[in-house]
C-alpha cells in the first residue's frame, strides 16, 4: 500500500481496548485475565514484551486467548476500517467539485488523487474478500471430502519441483559434478516487486523448543473457540515431517535433506526421439510419490487445526507430504507454530519462507532464550571431521578435475588449502606446556584466528557462497554413496603425531594420484585417528566443516574461536563461540510488529531488557515488563533454604570444598531424616552428572542408600534419552504406591530439570543440593563475562555468572507445584542461598514464602508440620 493511501486509511484507526471476555474455556483466575489483558495491550501497541507466569497458572491459555482475541479485533477493524474509508472518499467526490466550482485543474487534481487511494483500498479490500471467499469454499470441500483436481495437485507438485522441470538426457555422473549455471533465473520480478510493495497481514508466530512443547499448544488451541475460525500451521523439519519409508530410515537430518532435494530432482525425466524432439516425460525411478498429494493435504491443514502428529497421519492416509504441504500452507494461515532453530536461526528462517515482517512473535519457555541463540549461531568441528572432508574433496577434486570450469576449479583447490591449513594448525600442540595428558586450550579474535592459520589471502565469504550455491555438500555425499570409498584406519605402529599430518596430506596425494585413472576411489586418512567412529563415517564431515567456516565470514566483534588440541588430531576441536545474541535478532526484534518472552522464571528481566530489547537498537519505550503471582494458595509451597545438616556440619558445596567426605556424609544423613517425613516423591537435583555419580557412590559405599531404600526406592535420572519414559514411569509407580515411596537423583539442566512434570505425588518435595555455577575457569565462559564486561558494564559479566546458577535453580523448582490443588516443599542446600542478592534472583511466590534455617533441627519440624496440615 503507498504512503499516501495508508497515511489516509490510519485516520480511520481506532484504537482497540481490552474485552471483558477474552473467549476463555473456563473463567479464568485473575492473574490469567490480568495477563490476556496486558498482552492484548502490548500487541495493541507494538510493544516488546517480557511476561512471567510460573508453571501451572494456565500460561499457555493466557496466551492464546490473550493473543487469538486481538488478531481476531484487529482483523475486524482492518475490514471495517477500509470500508469506512472507501466510503468517505464516495462521499467527498461531490463537495470536491462544489468546493472547487471555478478551479477545474484543482478538482482533477484532488480527483485524480482521491482516485487513487480509492483504487488501492479497494484493491486490498477485494484481496481480502477473494481469500474469505477461497477459504470458505476449501473449508466447504474439506467437509464434503472433496479435493483438488489432479490437474491443480500437479501445478502444485510444479510449483516445489520448479527447478526439476525437463531436462534432457545428461552424462554420466552430471549432478556430481559442479556447474558453472548457479544462478537461479529471476522469477517474474514485476510480481515480486508489487507484491514487496505490499505489507504483509499480521500473523502470530508462536515458537517454542521442543516438538512436543509445541503440540501442547496446537492442543490448547483446540479447547478453545478459535479453533473453528483460526489457521493454524504448524511447522517442523524432515525428520518430523518425512513419510517416504526411504528417506527416513536416513538417521541423520542432513542426509534426510539432501535424499529428499535429490527425489525432488528426480520427479521428471523427458525422452527424445530420433530427431532430438522430447516426446514425453516419465516419472523418475527416484522421485518421491507423495509430491502429487502436497495441495489436499495442504487445504486440509487450513481447514482444521491439527498437531503436527495429526498433519503426518493425515499425509499418510492421503499420501501427501506434510513437510511441503505446511510450507504451503504457511501464506494462507493465521498462527505459525515452529520450533527454535526455524525461527531464531536466519538461515533457517529464510529458507522456510517465515515472513517476520509486520509479525507478532511470541517466544514461550524463553528464560534460556539468550543462550539458545548463541548456540545455535555456533559450531564446532573436530579434527577428525576436517581430515575426512579434506580426503573426500581430494578425491573428488581428482575423479572430476577434467570436467570442472577453471573458476570452479580455483574454487576447489582454494577449499582444500583452507582445509589443509586448519589441520596443519589444530595439530600444532605445543606439549611443552603440560604432562602431554591434558587439552592445550586456546583462544582467538575471528582476524587473528584467520591470520594464525594462513588463511588470510582468501575471500572466506566468496568461498562458502560457491559451496553453498554449488550445493557441494551434496554433491561431494552423492559421490561417496556412488563410488562407496572406504576408509582404512592407521595402523597400530603408525609414527608419533608430530608427523600425522604431513604423512596423511602426502599419503592422500599419493593415494589420489594412483586412483585418478579408472580404479574406485579408496580413502586412506592417515592421521585421523585410530577413534575414527560410525557417526562420522555415516555422516557428512564436510557439513559441519562448512558450518565453521561460514562462522567465520560473521561480524568479528560477536564471535571467538576455541582451539582445544588433543593428544591425537581426531579428538581436537576447533570452535566458533558466539558471544553477542542481539547482533543476530536485529532484523526480528526490528522488524516484527510486536515480540512477546514468554516463560515461567524470567528473572532477571534486566537481562532481556539490557542484552536483548536494547542491544537490538529498541526504544525503551516499547518494552514492557509483566509478572504474575501463583494460582495456589502461599500455605501450599513452602521453600526453605538449609544452612547447616543434621550433624550441623554447615552446607558449602563450592567447587573447594564440595568432595570432602563429611560433607557428602551430611547429604546423607539430611536425604535419610527427609525421606522419613516427606510422603511420596521426592526430587533431589545435584549440579552435574560428575557429582552425583560421586556422591551415589559414597552414599552406596557408606550404606545411606540402604537406610533411604527403607522408605523410598531410589531412582537415578538416565544419561540417555531414550531410557527417559521408561525410568519416569517406575518412578511415579512407586510414587504413587500407597504406603510407598521414591526419590529421583536428577541433575540441574539434564533431561529431567526442565519441561517435565512432576506435580501431586511424583514431587512433594524438591531438594537442589549446592549451587549449580557453570565452571568459571572454562575459557569460554571466561571470553564471555569479558565481553559482557566491556560491552554492557563493568559488573555484567559476574551477573551473567550469578543468572546461570539461578535461572537453572528457578527451572528446578518450577518442576513441583503445577496446579491451584497442588502442594510441595523446596530445599536449597547451601548456606550461600541465603544472599540477598541470590533470594532477590528467585521468583515472587517463591521469595514471598521463603524461609531460612541456620539448623537442621527447625527443618525437620516444619516439614512434619507442612504435611500434616495437608493430610487433614
Amino acid at each position: 500500500m503507498n504512503t499516501v493511501a495508508e497515511a489516509f486509511l490510519n485516520t480511520f484507526k481506532q484504537t482497540l481496548q481490552p474485552p471483558d471476555d477474552f473467549s476463555f474455556p473456563f473463567t479464568p483466575y485473575d492473574i490469567q485475565k490480568e495477563f490476556m489483558t496486558q498482552l492484548y495491550s502490548a500487541l495493541e501497541d507494538s510493544k516488546l514484551g517480557i511476561f512471567e507466569s510460573p508453571t501451572g497458572t494456565g500460561k499457555s491459555l493466557s496466551l492464546i486467548c490473550g493473543a487469538l482475541s486481538w488478531l481476531r479485533d484487529h482483523e475486524e477493524r482492518l475490514s471495517d476500517e477500509l470500508e469506512r474509508a472507501i466510503s468517505r472518499i464516495a462521499s467527498e467526490k461531490p463537495s470536491i467539485q462544489e468546493q472547487n466550482s471555478g478551479d477545474w485543474l484543482s478538482i482533477q487534481i484532488k480527483q485524480a488523487a482521491n482516485d487513487n487511494i480509492a483504487h488501492v483500498l479497494r484493491h486490498k479490500m477485494d484481496k481480502i474478500n477473494r481469500d474469505k471467499k477461497r477459504l470458505a469454499e476449501i473449508r466447504s470441500r474439506i467437509k464434503d471430502k472433496t479435493y483438488t483436481t489432479s490437474k491443480n495437485r500437479e501445478n502444485t507438485s510444479n510449483q516445489i519441483t520448479e527447478e526439476t522441470d525437463a531436462f534432457e538426457d545428461k552424462p554420466e555422473d552430471y549432478d556430481l559434478v559442479l556447474q558453472d549455471d548457479i544462478e537461479d533465473p529471476s522469477k517474474d520480478n514485476d510480481e515480486d516487486e508489487e507484491s514487496n510493495n505490499e505489507d504483509p497481514p499480521v500473523k502470530i508466530i508462536f515458537c517454542s523448543r521442543t516438538h512436543s512443547q509445541l503440540s501442547q499448544f496446537v492442543g490448547e488451541i483446540q479447547r478453545t473457540v478459535f479453533s473453528n475460525t483460526m489457521r493454524v500451521v504448524p511447522m517442523g523439519s524432515r525428520q518430523s515431517c518425512c513419510i517416504n519409508k526411504s528417506v527416513k530410515k536416513l538417521k541423520s537430518l542432513s542426509l534426510m535433506n539432501e535424499k529428499c532435494l535429490d527425489m525432488l530432482k528426480s520427479t521428471d525425466k523427458s525422452t527424445k526421439d530420433d530427431s532430438g524432439k522430447v516426446t514425453k516425460k516419465s516419472k523418475g525411478s527416484g522421485c518421491c510419490p507423495h509430491l502429487r498429494n502436497v495441495q489436499p493435504l495442504s487445504e486440509a491443514i487450513i481447514s482444521e487445526v491439527m498437531d503436527l502428529e495429526a498433519i503426518v497421519g493425515k499425509g499418510e492416509s492421503l499420501s501427501g507430504c506434510p513437510y511441503y504441504a505446511t510450507r504451503s500452507a504457511v501464506p494462507d494461515s493465521q498462527i505459525i507454530v515452529v520450533p527454535y532453530n526455524t525461527l531464531l536461526h536466519k538461515s533457517t528462517r529464510e529458507s522456510s519462507q517465515l515472513e517476520i515482517k509486520n509479525a507478532v512473535i511470541i517466544i514461550d519457555e524463553a528464560h534460556n532464550l539468550l543462550e539458545t541463540v548463541s548456540h545455535i549461531h555456533s559450531s564446532e568441528v573436530s579434527g577428525q571431521q576436517i581430515t575426512y572432508a579434506l580426503s573426500q574433496l581430494i578425491q573428488y577434486k581428482d575423479k572430476f578435475e577434467k570436467r570442472f570450469s577453471s573458476m570452479n576449479l580455483l574454487h576447489l583447490n582454494q577449499l582444500i588449502y583452507v582445509l589443509k591449513s586448519l589441520i596443519k594448525f589444530i595439530d600444532s600442540r605445543d606439549d611443552t606446556k603440560g604432562d602431554g595428558s591434558e587439552t592445550d586450550t586456546s583462544l582467538y579474535t575471528v582476524p587473528h584466528f584467520i591470520l594464525s592459520t594462513g588463511i588470510d589471502n582468501y575471500n572466506l565469504f566468496r568461498l562458502v557462497d560457491f559451496c553453498m550455491k554449488n550445493k557441494i555438500t551434496h554433491k561431494i555425499r552423492g559421490f561417496t554413496e556412488k563410488y562407496q570409498p572406504t576408509v582404512i584406519p592407521r595402523p597400530k605402529n603408525h609414527p608419533q603425531k608430530v608427523s600425522g599430518m604431513k604423512s596423511f596430506l602426502k599419503e592422500v596425494e599419493l593415494n589420489n594420484k594412483t586412483n585418478s585413472k579408472n580404479k574406485k576411489v579408496v580413502e586412506k586418512p592417515a592421521a585421523p585417528p585410530d577413534d575414527a567412529g560410525p557417526a562420522v563415517l555415516e555422516g557428512q564431515p564436510l557439513v559441519p566443516t562448512l558450518a565453521f567456516l561460514s562462522n567465520l565470514t560473521m561480524d568479528y566483534k560477536e564471535g571467538r574461536i576455541v582451539v582445544k588440541r588433543e593428544v591425537t588430531l581426531g579428538k581436537s576441536v576447533v570452535k566458533y563461540l558466539l558471544l553477542d545474541p542481539a547482533s543476530v535478532m536485529k532484523d526480528l526484534i526490528q522488524n516484527a510488529r510486536s515480540v512477546i518472552l514468554a516463560g515461567g522464571t524470567m528473572k532477571p528481566f534486566s537481562e532481556f531488557r539490557d542484552r536483548l530489547f536494547l542491544a537490538c537498537g529498541a526504544d525503551e519505550s516499547r518494552i514492557i515488563e509483566f509478572s504474575c503471582g501463583h494460582v495456589i494458595p502461599k500455605d501450599n509451597i513452602m521453600p526453605v533454604i538449609v544452612s547447616s545438616g543434621p550433624s550441623s556440619q554447615i552446607l558449602d558445596f563450592s567447587f573447594q570444598k564440595r568432595n570432602a567426605s563429611p560433607l557428602i556424609a551430611e547429604v546423607g544423613r539430611l536425604l535419610v531424616n527427609v525421606c522419613t517425613i516427606v510422603p511420596a516423591g521426592i526430587v533431589c537435583f545435584f549440579p552435574s552428572y560428575d557429582y552425583e555419580s560421586r556422591v551415589y557412590k559414597f552414599l552406596e559405599e557408606q550404606g545411606f542408600l540402604k537406610k533411604i531404600s527403607v522408605r523410598k526406592k531410589v531412582f537415578r535420572e538416565p544419561k540417555t534419552s531414550s531410557q527417559v519414559d521408561s525410568v519416569l514411569k517406575e518412578y511415579a509407580d512407586c510414587a504413587q504406591k500407597k504406603g510407598g515411596g521414591a526419590i529421583m537423583f536428577s541433575v540441574v539442566g539434564g533431561k529431567l530439570s526442565e519441561g517435565l512434570n512432576f506435580s501431586d505425588d511424583l514431587g512433594r518435595c524438591v531438594v537442589v543440593v549446592g549451587m549449580p555455577y557453570p565452571n568459571i575457569m572454562s575459557p569460554e565462559l571466561k571470553e564471555k563475562m569479558s565481553f559482557l564486561n566491556k560491552t554492557v558494564g563493568p559488573q555484567a559479566g559476574r551477573e551473567y555468572y550469578e543468572n546461570c546458577c539461578m535461572k537453572a535453580v528457578n527451572q528446578c523448582i518450577g518442576r513441583a507445584v503445577r496446579h491451584q490443588n497442588d502442594y510441595s516443599t523446596v530445599l536449597l542446600l547451601d548456606h550461600r542461598y541465603k544472599s540477598p542478592n541470590h533470594i532477590q534472583l528467585l521468583p515472587k511466590w517463591i521469595a514471598s514464602s521463603l524461609q531460612i534455617q541456620d539448623k537442621f533441627g527447625p527443618v525437620l519440624g516444619l516439614l512434619g508440620k507442612f504435611f500434616r496440615q495437608r493430610k487433614q
